[in-house]
């Protein structure tokens, strides 16, 4: 077996009032971080050993499972403390939040999708060293008034501003306009893919849209932008489509989005797909990379075109795959680094019962030939490892600056990676 990496010890760690089940740094005020809970409440005794995705099987009863959660904010001090700065209750559970790319130009905003089918913007704002607040914006049912449905997760796309993916628990995937305003609208009135369980996540393209083949352009089409948007199931399937946006058709009676050609499915996942990290096109012959992670312990590197005009994607590939101990909840990219013929990526991965993992996966951009190496491991949590995230600008350093959460024992830890321990 594969070493797993070196053991990481706290720097601090802290109990919270309600179970944790995402985290996020702000990305233009890097020492604040928020954090979504979880609560389940209902007469009946939850034990520890019964992950999330088995409560989401008791909404086949008819009756709706009360939640509720909140949104905390935290400060990390110059000397690696743990501040708290607010608690913004929500009337149901957080499932999944993350602030927008661009907030360059659109602020410190963030969505966050709830186990009642809402989905809220939040605006962060920080007056001086000694003020920092955090306020909701709008709150909204893009999907209709049922509350059994839940919201699984949402991903802003990272190049064009206004469009927003979310994921249900009725195993559909949607992509959303958001106005300047922060009004949404359905970019497509069907959802662009469905699972046949449990839509657990959803991911663009990282790389830029594309416009149509310049040749076959004409006045309804000039304007398309075209991207890959990929999505993970209960279902143990990884779905990729492409997606054609046409921005001029916002206000109007018509989709601003349409999927031209079927999803395709990429197999080779035992369990549930629970994450999925696009690094865009790394191969030489135009190929994109997905590093997905699953239910079933293990993470993945792929290798498919999803850069063809006017073609939908296609030749999948297993480039490499490795055990983790944990099922893979969640993937976050820490930095990659590319060149001629190799290209490098730092992984932070939150693998649940397992702990948090910092990974090193590398591949050859010419032959696809991929390695998977852990450099280190966090396994102070004694529950499932749901959310871990690292401190904007600590990527570049000697040490990258980590906050992991765990869910049943309400756990909060601060700890450091270094590449080299003894410096």
């Amino acid at each position: 077996m594969a070493t797993q990496g070196r053991s990481i010890a706290p720097l601090r760690s802290l109990g919270l009032d309600l179970p944790p089940s995402c985290i996020e740094f702000c990305p233009a005020h890097p020492d604040y971080f928020v954090v979504g809970t979880y609560n389940l409440q209902k007469e009946e005794e939850f034990t520890d050993e019964v992950p999330i995705e088995d409560e989401e099987q008791q909404r086949t009863t008819k009756q709706v499972q009360t939640r509720n959660g909140s949104i905390v904010v935290f400060q990390l001090t110059a000397t690696a403390d743990i501040t708290h700065v607010q608690t913004v209750p929500y009337p149901s559970a957080i499932l999944d939040l993350h602030f927008h790319p661009l907030w360059e130009t659109k602020g410190s905003v963030m969505a966050v999708v709830s186990s009642t089918g809402t989905l809220s913007f939040f605006k962060f704002s920080v007056s001086d060293e000694s003020s920092a607040s955090l306020e909701e914006i709008k709150t909204h049912r893009p999907l209709g008034d049922d509350e059994g449905v839940l919201f699984l997760s949402c991903a802003w796309h990272p190049h064009i501003p206004g469009l927003l993916a979310i994921t249900t628990s009725n195993y559909q995937v949607h992509i959303l306009h958001v106005d300047v305003a922060w009004n949404l609208s359905e970019a497509k009135t069907e959802p662009v893919m469905t699972h046949t369980l449990e839509a657990w996540t959803v991911a663009f393209s990282s790389s830029m849209p594309r416009k149509p083949n310049s040749a076959m352009a004409d006045s309804s089409t000039r304007d398309l932008e075209v991207f890959p948007i990929y999505s993970g199931g209960d279902d143990s399937k990884l779905l990729v489509t492409c997606c054609e946006y046409n921005s001029a058709r916002l206000g109007s009676s018509y989709d601003s989005i349409e999927t031209p050609y079927p999803a395709v499915t990429i197999k080779g996942h035992e369990a549930g797909v629970t994450a999925i990290l696009p690094l865009g096109s790394l191969l030489s012959e135009g190929s994109s990379v997905v590093v997905t992670g699953s239910y079933d312990d293990h993470i993945r590197v792929y290798s498919l075109n999803d850069q063809i005009r006017d073609m939908p994607p296609y030749g999948p590939r297993l480039l490499a795959e490795q055990n983790l101990q944990g099922g893979v909840w969640r993937l976050k990219l820490v930095r990659l680094e590319t060149s001629q013929q190799q290209w490098v990526a730092i992984i932070l991965a939150s693998c649940m019962h397992a702990g948090s993992r910092v990974l090193q996966v590398a591949g050859n951009t010419v032959t696809g030939l991929c390695e998977i190496k852990v450099l280190g491991r966090f396994e102070e949590h004694k529950s499932m490892n749901y959310g871990s995230d690292f401190q904007p600008g600590s990527e570049v350093g000697e040490k990258l600056r980590c906050v992991s959460t765990s869910f049943y024992d309400r756990l909060l830890c601060l700890w450091d990676y270094k590449e080299h321990p003894d410096t």
